[in-house]
């Protein structure tokens, strides 16, 4: 198991800013802003950093119903492209939490690419998609807002 201390961020720390660049894709969560682009061509050329698995997408499209999403592009979705999924908050199945199902949301990981797909996906019948998994570690660089809150929220969860 993790330990804790070992992961906490300061807000001192942050050494790469991938700034959003005009017609780079971005994702908002919540108060936090990733840039999608540069992260995706960081996974392509880095792809053994990174795990990838299966996903449920009745799992997360689920978290997904309240969205709404154009519905033209969910039709050109490609599903060959794995979605990304971002440990937002530490890892609850790491960090020792009981009884936690395994699933990768559960463990506090948010599909941060890849709405569309999952809404095609869902719409054709396909019980699952490819994800890469992406550690707070890998995904810090590439967040352009909301650094100095998340590492307060971050930090905050914690023990």
């Amino acid at each position: 198991m993790e330990k804790y201390r070992d992961r906490r961020l300061s807000k001192s720390q942050r050494l790469n800013e991938y700034n959003l660049k005009s017609g780079d894709e971005y994702y908002q969560n919540g108060i936090f802003v990733f840039n999608i682009t540069r992260l995706t061509e960081y996974i392509k050329n880095n792809k053994e950093e990174f795990e990838i698995i299966e996903v449920k997408v009745k799992d997360y499209q689920s978290m997904d119903k309240g969205k709404s999403l154009n519905q033209e592009y969910v039709a050109t979705a490609d599903l060959t492209r794995p979605l990304i999924l971002a440990e937002i908050v530490p890892d609850r199945l790491k960090h020792g939490y009981p009884d936690i199902s395994l699933d990768y949301y559960s463990r506090g990981f948010n599909v941060i690419d890849g709405h569309h797909r999952l809404a095609k996906a869902y719409q054709e019948g396909i019980e699952t998609l490819s994800a890469y998994v992406v550690r707070m570690e890998q995904h810090i660089p590439f967040m352009v807002k909301g650094y100095d809150k998340y590492v307060e929220y971050w930090n905050s969860k914690l023990v």
